[in-house]
């Protein structure tokens, strides 16, 4: 049953970043508001890492690297479960983002601020 959790997951996360890849995405919020949201330039900002041109990366989006980070790292994790059959990375990180949340709206609230600046 672990399995089936982490393998659902895994394939959620490939049809989603698969669907982003082919659709034109454009800012809702943007478009409403005519300010950047937080989000703001992470695709291009994405782009740029994989390019390694992370100077470029932190101008679109001052959060990519970082988060880059972290979903390759999420990435690696939910991999390990599946072939381990466990499924222990996903309540760990909901523990950690309970207790944390603060740090994370924080984060948000300094980028929003950012992408609106620059």
């Amino acid at each position: 049953m672990n399995r089936l959790k982490n393998g659902l997951i895994i394939l959620i996360l490939i049809s989603f970043l698969s669907l982003v890849a082919v659709m034109p995405v454009t800012c809702l919020f943007k478009t409403v508001t005519g300010i950047s949201c937080p989000a703001c330039g992470m695709t291009r900002a994405f782009e740029a890492i994989l390019h390694f041109d992370f100077l470029e990366a932190c101008y679109q989006n001052l959060l990519s690297i970082p988060l880059f980070l972290f979903f390759s790292f999420s990435m690696f994790m939910l991999l390990k479960d599946f072939i381990q059959n466990r499924f222990s990375y996903i309540p760990c990180l909901l523990y950690f983002f309970e207790n944390y949340a603060f740090i994370f709206i924080l984060l948000l609230i300094i980028n929003f601020v950012f992408n609106n600046i620059k």
